[in-house]
């Protein structure tokens, strides 16, 4: 008798390649050929050259095919080279084929895949668009006619497949797969209380809501630091003013973010409106409390003890739970080890990607990229 084949995935994207090259890692770990397909731009790198490759090195192992698409949408060159890629991939007999959404933004990756209409996979990070999101009306249009295609869709938490249910009405099966985790790197909690806000500087995300409960925490924890740090525009605030307060309003490069949250006590997530949280799962690698909104995928993230949540747009109830972390720490060494916990046992990437897997033999034909 012979031995199964393994199965073959292509994995394609424009952004979230940080996620798709994790989840490449995962699948090739649990015994999947794997070719990771995506546009060579540093856009989600803070445009830093070379910053992409170095994470997907790092991130795949060696068995991992790397397949990127040159040139721009619309240049005669960059549709000659989406055919020759998928020629390449044809030769190469995929199984599955798992796009990750936005990559409408850049329709050559849908034809280089080989992805066909009812046999390819999506994973839907945002099922509704964040507030102050823009994009073309052509990428929208892409976008919608994915998720009306798609044979197979995934979201990382049961609220977001409600979200999504509600919002879009997919006729493909949605399932649920959490966002990995990378193996825990938890280092001890800082000597002084600090509390980090991380990641690009959208409104949705809060940060004024933050900055607005600095007083009443102030108030209780005169030592208390904040870290504001990453990429976007910060809006004035009295509260940025004071000497307690450090802003990096910049792109953070990947060797600097194990220091960041080394130097914290704990991690605020005061989104006025969210899905899921890559920051979120960040800090739980890095064994750092959270305290986050009752919105979207957030509870469920912090539901294996990991954090505290409270309601959006309340600066007193987020002093309040922030104040308990900073001054417990008890408390914050507990939730930090859950999340940590988490991290190995419910999210590593190997146990998602065995789960992806799953779901793809579920829900797929063999032989999805085939014609």
């Amino acid at each position: 008798m012979t031995a199964a084949r393994a199965p073959q995935v292509v994995l394609a994207c424009d952004f979230f390649l940080r996620y798709t090259s994790l989840l490449a890692g995962g699948l090739a770990r649990a015994g999947a050929g794997v070719t990771l397909l995506s546009r060579d731009h540093e856009l989600e790198f803070g445009g830093r050259t070379g910053a992409a490759a170095a994470f997907v090195d790092a991130a795949v192992t060696a068995d991992v095919k790397r397949r990127l698409l040159p040139g721009r949408v619309r240049s005669p060159r960059g549709a000659a080279a989406a055919l020759r890629t998928r020629a390449a991939i044809g030769r190469e007999a995929p199984d599955f084929v798992h796009l990750q959404a936005g990559i409408g933004n850049d329709p050559r990756l849908v034809l280089a895949s080989r992805a066909r209409r009812g046999r390819f996979a999506l994973t839907i990070h945002d099922p509704v668009r964040h507030p102050g999101e823009s994009t073309s009306r052509s990428a929208r249009v892409g976008n919608r006619l994915l998720v009306r295609t798609a044979g197979l869709i995934f979201v990382h938490a049961e609220a977001l497949r409600d979200e999504l249910l509600e919002a879009v009405h997919p006729r493909a099966p949605v399932v649920v797969v959490p966002h990995g985790v990378e193996p825990a790197a938890t280092q001890p909690l800082p000597p002084r209380p600090r509390i980090l806000f991380f990641g690009r500087l959208d409104h949705y995300k809060g940060l004024d809501v933050l900055l607005d409960a600095m007083d009443e925490v102030w108030k209780a924890v005169p030592e208390a630091g904040l870290t504001v740090a990453g990429a976007g525009e910060l809006d004035d605030h009295p509260a940025l003013g004071d000497r307690r307060v450090t802003a990096r309003v910049e792109h953070i490069p990947d060797r600097e973010v194990p220091d960041l949250f080394a130097a914290a006590t704990c991690v605020a997530l005061p989104y006025r409106q969210a899905s899921q949280s890559g920051v979120g799962s960040l800090a739980k690698r890095y064994g750092r409390p959270l305290v986050v909104t009752r919105l979207g995928g957030l509870p469920e993230l912090v539901d294996d003890g990991s954090g505290l949540t409270v309601s959006p747009q309340h600066p007193a109830e987020l002093a309040e739970a922030l104040i308990a972390v900073l001054t417990d720490r008890a408390l914050a060494e507990r939730m930090g080890a859950a999340g940590a916990r988490a991290a190995e046992d419910r999210s590593g990437w190997t146990a998602v990607a065995e789960a992806t897997l799953r779901a793809y033999e579920e829900h797929l034909p063999r032989r999805a990229g085939r014609g």
